[in-house]
């Protein structure tokens, strides 16, 4: 997958959490329903989009210092050939 695709689906997957936690909060205003499972849930929603982010973003860096040193040395490489007459 292209960087851009992993970054939307990574948006995608943080919209989706927002949606599911206005419901929830919309839920635990309704009398009569119990809110205690409701705040649990919110909890635990906003610890897995937590999670998820932080691995996403530590993948994300070990695969751009990956690109970086990569490209480093192609381009090295490049300007080693340019320069020999």
């Amino acid at each position: 997958m292209q960087k851009a695709h992993l970054i939307e689906a990574l948006y995608l997957v943080n919209e989706g959490t927002d949606e599911a936690v206005r419901g929830l909060q919309r839920l635990k205003k309704v009398p009569g329903f119990t809110e205690e499972i409701y705040g649990d849930t919110l909890a635990t929603l906003e610890h897995v989009r937590a999670s998820v982010n932080l691995q996403f973003f530590g993948d994300m860096q070990a695969s751009e210092r990956k690109d970086a040193t990569r490209y480093e040395r192609q381009e090295n490489k490049s300007s080693t050939k340019d320069s020999i007459p």
